[in-house]
């Protein structure tokens, strides 16, 4: 399965309570053990990489995606992420 359904799923269950932040999108991965479908773990890159497509003037990503993930930074300075 795609990390981002994976990630998208996780939201809707409520394993990954939105609006998530990198780190928490990170910790999620680490303690659920999502790994690609050959079993390797994902690199950090590939996390970044679907970041990052939200992180635009919060322009759809280019992710064939169910919903589209958005962002948003916080006052802090940190990013949120979540599904519309």
């Amino acid at each position: 399965m795609p990390l981002i359904k994976q990630i998208y799923d996780a939201t809707q269950s409520g394993e990954l309570i939105q609006p998530f932040t990198v780190q928490d999108l990170k910790t999620w991965v680490a303690r659920s053990k999502i790994v690609k479908d050959d079993g390797m773990p994902y690199a950090e890159s590939s996390l970044n990489a679907i970041l990052s497509n939200s992180d635009t003037k919060n322009r759809p990503t280019t992710n064939k995606n169910t919903k589209v993930l958005k962002s948003k930074v916080d006052k802090g300075g940190i990013h949120g992420y979540w599904f519309e």
